[in-house]
């Protein structure tokens, strides 16, 4: 998902995510309503925001995990399990029983990607993974859900982001939304095949909309 500053891409995500409930309309995520149904829609995703501040930060990683984990309702044979096991699949082994406090903003964001995956979601939300993270934690972090994420798994990811680069990486279809509303929704390849990058696809969609 791409669209300028304030065109409404947390907003919309939250809406999916069922953090917010719509005022008009249907949002409907792996076959639940999110107004009618939103316990269970919520149960489907996994969000990870672009600021992490809700762990707590005296804690080791691992004790975050395990704390958001209890609050997921996984039994007390699996919070360890699946703690120490997402701390694997992020790369934290070594610092799993630091302080968040020390940790840097691309491991934060590491922690965050696992807490999002604590319950097994069949959506994983990302909104703007990679914003406050430099070129290598950056680069790491892509590799990483490519890697880990996308590799022989079945989730839907639906990133919002600012990179170009990312898109191109992560996803196989792109929507522009602008000023509240969604202005194109393609396929990648077809952009492609069509001689259209990217870039042109995404000035073309906000320029015509008075950016």
């Amino acid at each position: 998902m791409l669209g300028p500053n304030g065109a409404g891409k947390t907003t919309l995500l939250k809406l999916i995510g069922g953090l917010l409930l719509p005022t008009g309309g249907e949002i409907v995520v792996n076959g639940y309503d999110t107004l009618r149904h939103n316990n269970a829609a919520r149960k489907s995703v996994g969000f990870v925001m672009n600021e992490e501040r809700s762990f707590f930060w005296r804690l080791s990683g691992l004790q975050n995990l395990e704390f958001f984990a209890v609050l997921d309702n996984l039994s007390a044979a699996d919070v360890r399990r699946r703690s120490e096991e997402l701390i694997r699949l992020v790369g934290l082994e070594e610092h799993a029983d630091m302080p968040v406090s020390t940790y840097s903003s691309g491991m934060k964001q590491r922690l965050a990607l696992a807490r999002g995956l604590i319950s097994e979601p069949e959506v994983l939300i990302l909104d703007e993974p990679t914003r406050t993270l430099d070129p290598v934690a950056c680069e790491d972090l892509i590799n990483l859900i490519i890697e880990r994420l996308h590799k022989d798994s079945h989730k839907s990811l639906l990133i919002a982001t600012h990179r170009l680069e990312e898109v191109t990486k992560l996803c196989d279809k792109v929507l522009v939304i602008n000023n509240g509303h969604v202005q194109a929704f393609d396929r990648i390849s077809d952009l492609l095949r069509q001689g259209v990058t990217l870039s042109d696809y995404y000035r073309r969609n906000v320029t015509a909309n008075g950016e």
